[in-house]
């Protein structure tokens, strides 16, 4: 949200600005409105340049004297490949979190590829958590994803009986009550057996 719509490239976003500043040229709140649509919407997002090192100004994704399409992340001197993999111990980086899932992705590939998807719980637009069970053959698996930064009190429906909780994206393995009322922490992802 800090940056400028002026800073998107893509061009359904650059229309969409412009478009909402000529119809809404001196309304604060249309033009916050079409902010938060950007930021939520737009396909930028998903093309900032990769930080490889904590490096100004491009954090090793070109030479300084290069200009990326995009302008690197404002977090890359914390937030990047080089301090990702040299993380060791209690913390667990993002990098070594997806490592670990692609391994449970690829052993388990018959339900977490190939095996069937359903939705559990409330999937209301409103609802910050998002719940899904795969199903194959020989296995059952469950995923519950917090997108709020805040503790979430969720409740696992009674027709779901995890056996155990396997992985999360929080340090240690997880430690959750196998059925009934969950406190899912901030922006947290839990993965589990049924």
């Amino acid at each position: 949200m800090e940056w400028s719509p002026d800073e998107y490239k893509d061009i359904e976003s650059v229309n969409y600005w412009k478009k909402m500043q000529s119809m809404y040229p001196n309304d604060q709140k249309h033009q916050d409105y079409a902010r938060r649509v950007l930021q939520r919407k737009a396909r930028d997002h998903s093309r900032t340049p990769i930080p490889w090192t904590p490096e100004p100004p491009n954090a090793g994704f070109c030479p300084s004297g290069v200009k990326p399409w995009m302008r690197v992340n404002d977090d890359y001197p914390k937030i990047n490949v080089e301090t990702e993999t040299k993380k060791s111990g209690q913390d667990l980086s993002i990098f070594q979190f997806w490592t670990q899932e692609i391994e449970i992705r690829k052993k388990h590939k018959e339900t977490l590829v190939y095996g069937d998807f359903e939705l559990i719980g409330d999937d209301s637009e409103d609802s910050p958590v998002f719940a899904y069970v795969r199903k194959s053959r020989d296995e059952n698996w469950i995923v519950i994803l917090n997108f709020s930064g805040k503790d979430i009190q969720w409740r696992l429906p009674d027709d779901v009986k995890v056996t155990q909780w396997i992985v999360n994206n929080y340090s240690g393995k997880p430690e959750k009550v196998l059925g009934g009322e969950l406190v899912l922490r901030p922006w947290e992802g839990l993965q589990g057996m049924l």
